[in-house]
């Protein structure tokens, strides 16, 4: 969601707009940076769950009483924000239904319980956005039909999708990566990313494939866990946790040196990764679930496998190693539809929303 943001904000900065980013800072202080020319608000937050969202919204009706009179547009990012108490054009995307998120969360540890019991008031805030907000969109079309479950009409959400920043993420110059090389998967390590039937399929891969290795980018807090999954196993000559990647750069070619990408998230909204694995010439195998399915035609351009299926995940990377046109199909469309999603696209589409909500054409 940070990314898309900064992404979106970057996009509308260098069109000739003003934009000002209120997140979360990590000091208890309030501060201002500038950076490429946007403003960033960072305000207290501490760890006061479950009541952090609201504690953060004090300090963020301050700025914006503040600064109202010089703003023409709210833009809200849900999950885990609280409706302002400002009247403000208004308008928020919501990356992620906690309804539907929660539902896809099987309790396994103490934290995995702490998310599910934070459910109903994180909940409490989405439903304040909807009835106060002027105008909801969703990033894909499976997040806009599980808003119906808020009572919210599929009919009266925009989808706007996610984006991709195509000047940074793109295919190698030659050939598809010689050798077996290495399979990639990129999120935060968290309940609900897959990454245990990840670890799982990794096993039977590499009973075939001996000298396949699996890369691992993020950082989260079922790190121990999986790293404990890694061990069961035997895996440690395998599967590689690379931690945060701080550079995008070195997050591209990554992605660019790999053989295959694997999303096995068993709930997302439309996760950029996908995006990004598409851009840079990688064949993306994921589940078919909620924002996979809309960026994602089996077959076409990625391969979907069901969630909680470690043996179909490892089926299917076989069924890509060695099949050299199926890597080289999948590749060709998925870099033709990828144009789709770029922020050129989808910064233009909001840049034309904005202006509508402006000009009260749509409320």
């Amino acid at each position: 969601m940070g990314f898309y943001i900064w992404n979106l904000s970057s996009y509308m900065v260098r069109h000739g707009n003003s934009v000002q980013i209120i997140t979360r800072g990590a000091n208890s202080k309030a501060y201002l940076d500038v950076v490429d020319g946007i403003k960033i608000w960072r305000l207290p937050c501490p760890p006061l769950y479950p009541i952090h969202v609201h504690y953060h919204s004090y300090f963020v009706n301050k700025v914006l009483n503040k600064l109202s009179a010089d703003i023409d547009l709210l833009h809200l990012h849900s999950p885990l924000v609280k409706f302002p108490d400002v009247e403000l054009n208004s308008l928020v995307t919501v990356h992620t239904p906690i309804k539907a998120d929660s539902k896809s969360i099987i309790v396994h540890s103490f934290r995995e319980l702490l998310i599910k019991l934070q459910s109903p008031i994180s909940i409490q805030l989405e439903q304040e956005i909807f009835a106060n907000v002027g105008v909801v969109t969703a990033v894909s079309n499976s997040v806009a039909q599980e808003l119906e479950a808020y009572g919210i009409d599929r009919k009266s959400v925009l989808v706007m999708a996610n984006g991709v920043d195509t000047n940074t993420f793109f295919p190698r110059n030659n050939q598809q990566p010689t050798g077996l090389s290495y399979i990639l998967s990129v999120c935060r390590l968290a309940p609900r990313k897959g990454l245990e039937d990840l670890i799982a399929a990794a096993r039977i891969v590499v009973e075939k494939y001996r000298q396949v290795q699996f890369l691992i980018a993020g950082e989260g807090p079922v790190e121990g866990k999986i790293r404990k999954e890694i061990g069961k196993y035997r895996l440690e000559e395998h599967v590689f946790l690379l931690g945060h990647i701080t550079s995008r750069e070195q997050l591209a070619d990554l992605y660019r040196n790999a053989k295959i990408f694997v999303h096995p998230a068993h709930y997302e909204g439309l996760p950029t990764v996908l995006l990004e694995a598409m851009a840079s010439g990688v064949p993306v195998i994921s589940t078919g679930v909620s924002g996979a399915i809309d960026v994602i035609e089996d077959g076409i351009d990625g391969l979907l496998v069901p969630p909680h299926a470690p043996s179909q995940i490892a089926n299917t990377i076989g069924n890509v190693l060695h099949n050299r046109e199926l890597y080289s199909r999948l590749v060709k469309a998925a870099s033709k539809k990828i144009q789709n999603y770029s922020w050129d696209v989808v910064g233009q589409n909001y840049e034309i929303l904005y202006k509508q909500i402006i000009n009260g054409e749509l409320n």
